[in-house]
């Protein structure tokens, strides 16, 4: 058996015969562009010349389902699928068997599908801000792990990522911040819509589908510096430089906020087309809603008895929207006391142990797949024995958040060995730590020789000494002034509260 990662649903392997590769190529009449440069790239890596002694054929079979496969190695080799997924996923365990057995390969049939519908990655751009290049590399790793769904953080309160036509400041101040934290440099940074474009098209070609994300209501401060009649007071604020939870948040008692929203969709919806589209909803603070007569007066109408039942209705109100448009809408799962106002057809990604209600759900556990976490809090080991749930789970998404992964080399550690975990479970529907840990001195190698880094066994699997340092210093690094500098802001905003109470 060979040591691919996922494991196939099938194989059968007769070792008593094999094929002699030469040189290899793609029948290129039936394979896009980015694929094929990226196969070809990692088989001058093996040092495998490319021509035409054994050519790869594609042929189409309508039994198999769109992500299915059926790959065959014998006098020549031979891909079977019905869809462009199952060619880049056939072509994902080839580039495996080629690097495990080199220019002899075993004759071989595989026959693989997935267990589950989405298997993604959630990339944060809004606190650090990646280029093109690098989203493209993350898309070239993900298809590696035959993941297909890239979901993009691209609104925070540190930072706007995308270009809207119809609100220029948008990204003429809210893509930059003055500082991060302590570190008094400057960042900034936003996608066109035309590297929007290409972003998304490149993902396509790897059979990878891309969910936007407008983190809305909260998490909203780089709109509010652009737009302060967004806010509830129209208070004049920067773009976050901080990490934490913000107190200010969109007004949900305007409509001028609803009209903003809806044109953000609107835009957004033309630059990505799938189905899926993520409207955040995760940490609202209610403080400014409490003080706020808009959003006072808009519970008053719907007949709201409190400001989490506000969220639920503004979340229905962007949700409505979305359908109108065509799009599954996802939010973040949150503690809220009356959640069952909710939509029913509102998707989760859903973060812990709570009930979903039938509701779809991604399951994004965050003591299992938030890999920006040490791996003092989710060793290898947590990620590994993390268990799917059948029914109305779509399946599962690694979540890299970025406060403290500002570039690709630090994206890398914390990723790997990680994600290969995951995509064992989210694709096989079952894996432990026992079984992958057979196969991590192969994927290690692997990694090495695509050139992507990693964290060692020791450090990915820490003992208690190690774990509790790698907790020390993380926790020691979210230290900020932003706890102080909330306390203040409230009491501004209760002052000017009441004093526009007493005009």
């Amino acid at each position: 058996m060979s040591h691919i990662i996922p494991t196939p649903l099938f194989e059968k392997t007769d070792e008593t015969k094999r094929l002699f590769i030469k040189s290899l190529s793609l029948d290129e009449r039936n394979v896009n562009g980015s694929v094929k440069d990226d196969f070809y790239d990692f088989i001058r890596k093996l040092e495998l010349p490319v021509g035409n002694d054994v050519v790869v054929s594609f042929t189409h079979d309508f039994s198999l389902e769109n992500e299915e496969y059926r790959l065959e190695v014998n006098e020549k080799i031979t891909v079977y699928s019905s869809g462009e997924a199952g060619k880049v996923f056939a072509l994902q365990t080839l580039k495996q068997l080629l690097f495990e057995y080199g220019r002899t390969i075993p004759f071989i049939e595989i026959k693989d599908k997935p267990k589950y519908k989405i298997r993604g990655f959630m990339l944060d751009v809004g606190r650090y801000f990646y280029p093109v290049d690098d989203v493209k590399l993350f898309i070239r790793k993900m298809s590696l792990h035959k993941l297909n769904f890239l979901h993009l953080h691209l609104t925070e309160d540190q930072g706007w990522r995308v270009e809207i036509y119809k609100y220029p400041l948008l990204t003429q101040i809210g893509s930059v911040r003055k500082k991060t934290n302590f570190n008094h440099r400057q960042h900034k940074g936003y996608y066109t819509k035309a590297q929007i474009k290409s972003i998304v098209k490149y993902a396509h070609d790897f059979g990878i589908s891309v969910m936007p994300e407008f983190d809305i209501p909260g998490h909203s401060r780089s709109a509010l510096a652009c737009y302060n009649y967004l806010g509830c007071f129209e208070r004049n604020l920067p773009v976050a430089d901080h990490w934490g939870v913000k107190h200010d948040v969109l007004c949900a008692g305007k409509e001028s906020t609803y009209e903003f929203v809806e044109d953000i969709v609107d835009e957004l919806c033309e630059l990505f087309p799938d189905k899926y589209f993520h409207i955040g909803g995760d940490e609202v603070p209610k403080h400014r809603w409490h003080l706020c007569p808009h959003c006072q007066a808009m519970m008053k109408k719907l007949g709201l008895n409190n400001e989490d039942e506000l969220q639920c209705c503004f979340m229905n109100r962007i949700n409505d929207y979305c359908a109108g448009k065509n799009k599954q809408a996802f939010m973040w799962s949150w503690d809220l006391k009356d959640d069952k106002l909710l939509s029913e057809n509102l998707g989760f990604t859903k973060c812990g142990d709570i009930n979903t209600g039938g509701r779809p759900f991604i399951d994004t556990s965050s003591k299992a797949y938030y890999i920006d976490l040490p791996y003092g809090y989710i060793s290898l080991k947590n990620t590994a024995n993390h268990k799917l749930y059948d029914g109305n789970c779509l399946g599962a998404e690694a979540t890299l958040w970025t406060e403290y992964v500002p570039d690709m080399k630090k994206a890398d550690k914390m990723t790997y060995p990680r994600l290969g975990a995951m995509c064992e479970t989210v694709w096989r529907g079952e894996n432990s730590y026992e079984q992958f840990h057979n196969k991590l001195d192969y994927y290690y190698s692997y990694l090495d020789k695509n050139r992507i880094g990693y964290s060692k066994l020791y450090f990915a699997n820490p003992n208690r000494a190690l774990g509790f340092l790698q907790r020390i210093w993380f926790e020691k690094r979210q230290l900020t002034w932003e706890g102080l500098s909330n306390i203040f802001d409230d009491l501004k905003v209760k002052y000017i509260a009441k004093k526009n109470s007493n005009l």
